[in-house]
């Protein structure tokens, strides 16, 4: 008897340990400028997600999820006040010191596009700059909001995977020529 609990309780800590790998993703930032005449806006950085995959040969918009990094956001995951509620444009800033899963992003970012949009209509110009952070992380599903969309966060510290840009093949790889011209990259979720 004693042999059979303890096959089972090693079993079961084994299959946990499992569910815990750290795996490779790629983090997207989506960055977006305004301008108008001389004046400038910022509407903040967008966190999207996807795990990593070797033999992949394209990617599709359906497969990044929105990823929720700061403290801020993950606490918003486990509180059921704002579970209830809708919930409005979700940017955040990653050059924030204070904040170290944020400016470990901000600081590891590489520039993959740019699109540069000019209306002529109100003399406006919208700049979105997409950056993509190589990491290794253990992550985990969740939904957010009343209609309890994906979101993915990150469950404990994660670090940058720098070997995916020593690969040759990155150059040419589909994580990176994916076009993201369309991608509606804002995180927004309402109510009812």
């Amino acid at each position: 008897m004693k042999y059979l609990v303890t096959t089972f309780v090693l079993l079961t800590l084994t299959l946990s340990c499992r569910s815990q790998e750290t795996k490779e993703y790629l983090v997207y930032i989506f960055h977006e400028d305004w301008k108008k005449s001389s004046t400038k806006w910022n509407t903040g950085d967008y966190l999207w997600i996807v795990p990593y995959n070797t033999s992949c040969t394209e990617i599709k918009n359906a497969q990044l999820k929105p990823l929720f990094v700061t403290e801020e956001q993950r606490s918003s995951l486990d509180d059921k006040d704002f579970q209830k509620q809708g919930v409005g444009d979700l940017p955040i800033v990653l050059n924030d010191k204070s904040d170290a899963s944020g400016y470990m992003l901000f600081k590891n970012k590489k520039q993959i596009q740019k699109y540069d949009y000019k209306y002529l209509y109100s003399n406006t110009e919208r700049i979105l700059e997409v950056y993509v952070v190589p990491i290794k992380a253990v992550c985990k599903d969740d939904s957010l909001g009343y209609y309890k969309k994906s979101v993915t966060r990150i469950d404990d510290t994660f670090e940058i995977w720098d070997e995916f840009w020593k690969d040759e093949v990155a150059n040419k790889n589909p994580y990176l020529s994916h076009d993201f011209s369309s991608f509606d990259f804002i995180v927004s979720y309402k109510e009812q």
